[in-house]
């Protein structure tokens, strides 16, 4: 378990190419670029890891999203830091102030 979700696991064959062994990790598993092996010493597991590749579609996603409304973000960075004495954060509390 991942976070409180059942992990994706396939069995998969290795297979020759040339002189080394080679895996078949199933189409959409992984992206372009490179993969980390890793092996336990004690138990012989080995481990395939990608961490660049979730990054990536991390950013594409993204990437491809609409920017969400944020008035308090949009506030920040268009402040004038030379006049503004009180910060966003201060000015949103004093607004939502009950009366």
């Amino acid at each position: 378990m991942i976070g409180g979700k059942v992990a994706d696991v396939v069995t998969t064959k290795l297979f020759r190419n040339g002189g080394s062994l080679a895996v078949r990790i199933p189409a959409g598993w992984v992206s372009e670029g490179e993969i980390t092996l890793s092996r336990n010493p004690i138990s012989g597991d080995i481990v395939i890891t990608q961490k660049a590749g979730r990054m990536k579609t991390l950013l594409e996603k993204l990437a491809s999203e609409e920017a969400a409304d944020d008035p308090v973000f949009d506030a920040a960075i268009t402040r004038d830091q030379v006049t503004d004495d009180i910060s966003v954060f201060e000015q949103q509390a004093s607004q939502n102030v009950p009366d």
